[in-house]
């Protein structure tokens, strides 16, 4: 990966960061615990988690900008290597799976250095402006939360890619920012549902989005039953959400593994129609 990509993901995070900082991390009293302010990064406003209506949603959408932009930019830019490799690489070479692979795993470092100054410009501004006690538990729920949402990013990415080898790059941006969005969007059909409810149960169940809100989870096998608020800790666990993403994420490799294997040699640019 050149510098010039990691370049990107760092104005990115840091960015982002500072805006996130600002805007969500506004504790009463001035002073908050390290799993509180991960919690606020998950859709928490103070101690109220996140609600299932259009503005809940609207703002839990604010939280992912950085995940789309990278996204739209990391999507694309595997999609420019299938083209490039397709006529210089895979001409040479048959061994498509230990180029996929490679570039593979430059789309995580790239997604690693985004969530380094993410993560690193929140809680370096948070510390600026609250007294922040660091705990135990905070850093392990910070954890799951990076590892949630790194797995959920990586997975939408190679949709893009993948959508852009059948289309454009910048159609398949646009399809899947649409999944995702129509996956928020469908929450709302929760709002002004009471639990227990058999309907509001199987929203959340089967809606992966469901799995990226901290505060709705229980702790399970992780003991953080302390300091979740787990509000639907009945039908969503962490353990059960890092199992999902995970199973998305691999589904998607695989997926891609075999669209790789079997796309012709690409001789022009599908974003531009040139050779």
């Amino acid at each position: 990966m050149k510098l010039r990509r990691y370049g990107w993901y760092v104005v990115i995070g840091v960015v982002c960061g500072v805006l996130l900082s600002l805007s969500k991390v506004n504790p009463y009293g001035g002073k908050t615990t390290l799993q509180d302010l991960v919690l606020q990064l998950s859709g928490s406003r103070g101690d109220f988690v996140m609600g299932l209506y259009y503005g809940a949603m609207v703002d839990f959408g604010f939280l992912l900008l950085p995940f789309f932009l990278y996204q739209f930019y990391g999507g694309i830019q595997l999609y420019r290597q299938f083209c490039v490799a397709s006529v210089y690489v895979f001409s040479r070479t048959t061994n498509r799976v230990k180029w996929y692979f490679s570039e593979l795993w430059g789309l995580c470092k790239g997604l690693l250095v985004l969530q380094v100054f993410l993560q690193g410009t929140t809680l370096w501004v948070a510390a600026l402006r609250w007294d922040v006690v660091w705990t135990g538990e905070g850093w392990l729920l910070l954890g799951i939360h990076v590892l949630l949402f790194t797995l959920w990013t990586l997975s939408m990415a190679l949709g893009v890619n993948l959508l852009a080898l059948v289309w454009r790059s910048s159609a398949g941006f646009l399809v899947v920012f649409a999944i995702q969005a129509g996956m928020l969007a469908a929450l709302c059909m929760g709002q002004g549902v009471e639990p227990p409810s058999a309907f509001l149960d199987r929203l959340l169940f089967l809606d992966p989005f469901s799995r990226l809100v901290l505060g709705w989870q229980s702790g399970g096998v992780f003991g953080l039953e302390s300091v979740l608020p787990a509000a639907y800790g009945h039908v969503l666990t962490l353990s059960g959400s890092l199992l999902l993403v995970t199973l998305m994420m691999v589904a998607v490799v695989v997926l891609g593994l075999v669209v790789i294997q079997k796309k012709d040699i690409l001789v022009s640019n599908l974003e531009t129609g040139g050779v």
